[in-house]
């Protein structure tokens, strides 16, 4: 029995251009047409009225993955993306995975058996070709994840680059010894922003402390009990890059207590341009991602795939923005 995969093998286009092109959706090129309709009458496929009915049955249910919501970072990017979701029509169904293999590949399973209309993935544990493999090219849209763009649209922010100015804005002041926080050192978004830590200091010709990077920090909490490890003796680091706005203040909380001024002692940079940024004391220094502009254009492009736009698939990366305010000082 000839099956659209067949059809989709032969005439060199995705399963789901075949199956746009069997459902009469819009959008799609005069090339892509041509090419199945010839592979239909070369392998003589006749649709299955029962098959087409049921593709035809949107569940208005769009999956989210994400690591945890108890996470300062993503708990605010899943309350946008479920705002936007709902807004647009749709039922926003988040899974959290816990950095867990088969807790993700379970939603790409409920994806291929039609329980979702499409996956929205903040981060992921595989490459963009297994993720594609896994949900056998249906609607993905990565939104915080940085892929090529080579299996589905992609929308991320410049970790990389907007780190490294961050970086450079601590260097320039004079700063020399540089902490830098990640929460799980081996996801690929963490890989970047260190890859831009590392590179300001290569550009500035100083060596950084592989001790000083530390790994698995995210909270408040985990900000206190590493500021009390920093600053209980001899205060060795000038500078803290935070990986978020949460552990940046639980830093402030440790250095009052250990009588360390900031930013006359140590300056200090959070992420996420959050709103506890501005009610520390000092004012905290951060980075702004660009969230709500990143969550229009991701339902943007989510929206067009669901109506059967065919278009090539499209990669964009957002700049962030470093604002300096309290917890930073020029010591030059």
């Amino acid at each position: 029995m000839t099956t659209i995969y067949d059809i989709a093998r032969l005439s060199g286009v995705s399963k789901s251009t075949v199956s746009r092109v069997l459902n009469n959706h819009p959008y799609v090129s005069k090339d892509a047409k041509e090419k199945v309709a010839s592979a239909i009458k070369k392998l003589h496929y006749t649709p299955n009225s029962r098959a087409v009915q049921f593709r035809l049955q949107m569940t208005k249910n769009i999956g989210i993955i994400a690591p945890m919501l108890d996470h300062p970072y993503f708990s605010r990017l899943i309350s946008a993306l479920s705002s936007e979701c709902m807004l647009r029509g749709y039922k926003p169904v988040v899974y959290q995975t816990f950095f867990q293999e088969e807790r993700e590949k379970e939603v790409y399973t409920k994806l291929i058996h039609k329980e979702l209309d499409a996956v929205i993935i903040t981060t992921s544990l595989f490459s963009e070709a297994y993720i594609n493999e896994l949900t056998a090219s249906q609607t993905v849209v990565a939104c915080n994840e940085d892929y090529e763009g080579t299996y589905f649209d992609v929308f991320s922010l410049d970790e990389e680059g907007i780190i490294y100015e961050a970086t450079t804005s601590l260097l320039k002041q004079g700063l020399s010894n540089l902490v830098f926080c990640a929460d799980i050192l081996d996801n690929a978004l963490q890989q970047s922003r260190l890859k831009g830590f590392i590179r300001a200091h290569e550009q500035y010709s100083i060596t950084y402390r592989e001790s000083y990077i530390y790994n698995h920090i995210s909270t408040i909490e985990d900000g206190v009990q590493l500021g009390n490890s920093l600053f209980s003796g001899t205060l060795m680091c000038d500078g803290i890059v935070a990986g978020s706005d949460f552990v940046a203040a639980g830093l402030l909380k440790s250095a009052r207590k250990h009588c360390i001024h900031v930013p006359k002692d140590v300056s200090i940079i959070g992420f996420d341009n959050h709103q506890i940024s501005t009610i520390t004391a000092p004012e905290l220094s951060t980075i702004c991602n660009h969230i709500q502009e990143m969550i229009t254009d991701v339902f943007d492009r989510l929206v067009h795939r669901l109506n059967g736009g065919d278009t090539p698939y499209e990669k964009k990366v957002y700049t962030g923005t470093l604002i300096i305010r309290e917890s930073c000082v020029n010591k030059k």
